[in-house]
C-alpha cells in the first residue's frame, strides 16, 4: 500500500454493506490490483456502464469521461478542480458544475473532502476535494467485466 492510500478514508480495511452503491473500496481490493492496465480496464468497464445510461445528459457523459481519464490508482479517486475538467473537454465552468452535480445527484460519483468523513452535495471551492466513482470497489472486487 502507498503512503496516499493510507490518508484516505474511503478506502477501508472492513467489509462494505453495499458496494454497489457505495464508492468505498476496501483495502483488500486495491491490493489485488497492483497492475495498473488491469484495474484501468476495470475503470474503463464502469464508465461505459454509467454511459449507457440513458438519464444522463451529454455533458454528464463527458464530465464523467474527463473524471475517469484522471482516475488514479493511487488514492481510487479523480481529484483535479472542476475549472481543471472544464478546460479539459473545453466546456463552460458553470456547465461543468453542473453535469458533475448531475452525477452526484444520480448516484454515479461521490463528492468527497479528503480530510472528513463525509458526501458533499456540491462541490465546493475551498478545500481539497476528491470524485469516486460509486460501485467500482464491487466491480473490482467480483472482477465482473461483463
Amino acid at each position: 500500500m502507498r503512503k496516499e492510500q493510507e490518508k484516505v478514508w474511503w478506502i477501508v480495511p472492513s467489509e462494505i454493506e453495499n458496494e454497489r452503491a457505495s464508492a468505498l473500496v476496501r483495502l483488500g481490493v486495491v491490493s489485488d490490483y497492483q497492475d495498473f492496465n488491469k484495474f484501468r480496464r476495470v475503470v474503463w468497464f464502469w464508465f461505459r456502464r454509467a454511459c449507457a445510461r440513458e438519464d444522463l445528459t451529454s455533458s454528464a457523459k463527458i464530465m464523467l469521461w474527463a473524471i475517469v481519464e484522471r482516475y488514479r490508482w493511487e488514492t481510487m479517486s479523480s481529484h483535479d478542480a472542476i475549472n481543471y475538467y472544464a478546460l479539459m473537454v473545453g466546456m463552460n465552468r458553470k456547465t461543468a458544475g453542473r453535469a458533475v452535480g448531475e452525477l452526484a445527484e444520480k448516484e454515479l460519483i461521490w463528492i468527497v473532502p479528503r480530510e472528513e468523513k463525509r458526501r458533499l452535495k456540491k462541490s465546493r471551492a475551498e478545500g481539497h476535494i476528491h470524485f469516486l466513482l460509486v460501485g467500482l470497489g464491487y466491480l473490482l472486487k467480483e472482477g465482473e467485466l461483463r
